[in-house]
């Protein structure tokens, strides 16, 4: 089974929230967790404090390891602000093109899904940007409508993966075709998975088994690359052991979201 990885770029630099409400939420919700008991003392202060540190982002750690796995992952960033994102897209640039130096593919991470012009206008954000059209997407929040692939087809977009099912916390299916474009749905999430590492662990086995079960050509896993720290350690504990669970077994094969899309094609000659 093939095993497609990704992470949504959600943030950047610390004063990218300082005009929005993203580190007092933040505050609330870790502080409910601690009390809950859903998180350690330890968890708990590096949380309150990572409003502070410069970098909202873990991409160059998270590049560094996933080389040591040989895996071809892709990085979706925002070109338009919205739902907590607050990066300039301006902003992505020297850190998009360090991404695509180190030899990872780069994707939008979409605000818009139900207006052409707006879902064109991030397209074309990112060609102006860049200098490349996008290839991939994946919607902030993984939202969409009945018609928004269509929409990204005539766009230009190759791929999307944001079909998942919220209420099952997965959605195991193989990629699909509408118009040009195709279809990944999304298999696991990170934020989906339940705590602590055990949970998420075996929650993460069962929706593979299934995924065997059912046949599932490619599994695609999401995982935001500001959990690959110590304030999220469960987190990059569980994604960590994933990647190298999968790199040791014969049974499963990383490939990009580009790759993936030539041998779909090749199929349908």
């Amino acid at each position: 089974m093939k095993v497609i990885v990704s992470h949504d770029v959600d943030h950047l630099f610390r004063d990218d929230h300082y005009f929005d409400l993203i580190y007092p939420k933040l505050w609330i919700r870790e502080s409910l967790n601690r009390i809950k008991g859903h998180i350690s003392a330890k968890e708990w202060k590096a949380r309150m404090v990572s409003p502070f540190q410069k970098n909202r982002n873990h991409i160059d750690e998270l590049m560094a390891f996933e080389k040591m796995y040989l895996v071809p992952s892709t990085f979706f960033f925002g070109m338009a602000k919205g739902l907590g994102m607050s990066y300039k897209p301006e902003k992505a640039i020297p850190v998009i093109c360090r991404v695509r130096e180190n030899g990872f593919e780069v994707g939008i991470h979409g605000i818009n899904f139900k207006y052409y012009g707006h879902i064109k206008n991030e397209f074309d954000k990112f060609n102006k940007l860049i200098g490349q059209c996008p290839q991939s997407i994946r919607m902030h929040y993984v939202r969409y409508d009945r018609d928004t692939f269509t929409k990204l087809s005539d766009c230009g977009y190759l791929v999307d993966s944001s079909e998942f099912d919220k209420s099952m916390g997965t959605c195991i299916k193989s990629p699909y075709k509408v118009g040009k474009l195709w279809e990944f749905p999304l298999t696991i999430m990170d934020v989906y998975l339940p705590y602590p590492f055990d949970k998420a662990k075996e929650r993460t086995l069962e929706l593979l088994e299934t995924a065997q079960k059912n046949r599932t050509e490619y599994v695609t896993i999401l995982f935001h690359d500001y959990l690959y720290c110590d304030a999220w350690i469960q987190r990059k504990k569980w994604f960590e052991w994933l990647i190298k669970y999968l790199a040791s077994s014969t049974s499963y094969e990383f490939i990009s979201f580009i790759e993936a899309v030539r041998e779909l094609e090749k199929g349908h000659e």
